[in-house]
């Protein structure tokens, strides 16, 4: 009886171990292909890319006219929540093909350089916030709806800075 119990168990580690050791000898491999992530990832990752790009221009417009900061700080930090909002929208399961979009990506071709007046700046920056209000409502269509209603609210949100900067463009 011991020894019909200690075969029982010799057999059934080995059921047990055997595709384990097999799968180490694949290595990851044996796992399949990563998961493809969901439809959102991709909005997620672009709008987080349009989102860093406009505070690399604050950033850029800041170091070159430092006199706007008082005016551009509560608007860059707007900005800043909007990224970190988004941010935890963005879910990449592990072993994906899909990379986390922490730089805001090359500047787009025919990117007008920054200038070094405050009025100038202050257009440029506008002119930002409305490519970037745009670049978030093209998202809408592909995202679901609770991501569509955080996309339209920032969108809105950059419609209303590009407002603000014409408003202090005009006023100076």
């Amino acid at each position: 009886m011991a020894r019909d119990a200690t075969r029982r168990r010799v057999l059934a580690l080995g059921a047990v171990t055997l595709p384990l050791a097999a799968a180490g000898c694949k290595g990851l491999a044996a796992l399949g292909a990563p998961p493809t992530p969901a439809p959102d990832v991709a909005v997620v990752g672009d709008a987080i890319r349009v989102e860093a790009r406009l505070i690399s221009h604050y950033g850029v417009v800041l170091g070159a006219v430092p006199a706007l900061a008082g005016a551009l700080q509560p608007l860059l930090a707007q900005h800043h929540d909007h990224l970190a909002r988004l941010r935890a929208r963005l879910i990449i399961p592990p072993g994906s093909r899909v990379t986390n979009p922490a730089s805001p990506g090359p500047e787009p071709r025919g990117s007008a350089p920054v200038p070094g007046t405050p009025a100038a700046a202050l257009g440029y920056l506008r002119d930002a916030e409305n490519a970037a209000a745009a670049a978030q409502l093209a998202h809408l269509a592909a995202a679901p709806p609770s991501l569509a209603q955080l996309l339209a609210s920032i969108s809105a949100s950059e419609a209303t800075h590009a407002m603000i900067l014409g408003g202090h463009r005009r006023h100076r």
